[in-house]
């Protein structure tokens, strides 16, 4: 399907190809969404969905599932799927969605590794006083 962009560089309307569409859900000051408005997706880059925002142009966009806003830590904004032919939006969701939990898993590790140090050291201290 063909939608309409704005080039911010040249400042003129362009057609380019939409492989889907998603609604935002959410609150994000750096982000040029509206919540409940639709977007049109254009692709991918780097994991991350390329969507033609407020601006009319296209910016890059963490591919977070609106199903987990409140489920998971840190996630307060994200999108719903709406048109999806080829799948392809799904599967970049589901990908994301798979390594950011084990980002997650590795922070936590290293948090309580962490802490571990930490105590270690304070009892170290307590018994050399």
């Amino acid at each position: 399907m063909q939608v309409d962009r704005l080039n911010l560089e040249t400042n003129e309307i362009e057609k380019v190809e939409c492989i889907g569409v998603v609604q935002y859900q959410g609150q994000d000051k750096n982000a040029d969404l509206t919540d409940g408005e639709n977007y049109y997706v254009l692709g991918f880059h780097n994991n991350l969905l390329q969507i033609i925002d407020d601006t009319k142009d296209y910016y890059y966009y963490i591919p977070f599932d609106a199903n987990d806003i409140g489920k998971k830590e840190g996630i307060v904004s994200g999108f719903h799927i709406i048109e999806d032919p080829t799948g392809q939006i799904k599967e970049l969701f589901d990908r994301y969605k798979e390594e950011f939990s084990i980002k997650q898993k590795q922070n936590e590790k290293k948090l309580s590794r962490r802490l571990i140090r930490w105590k270690l050291k304070r009892l170290d201290k307590k018994e050399s006083s």
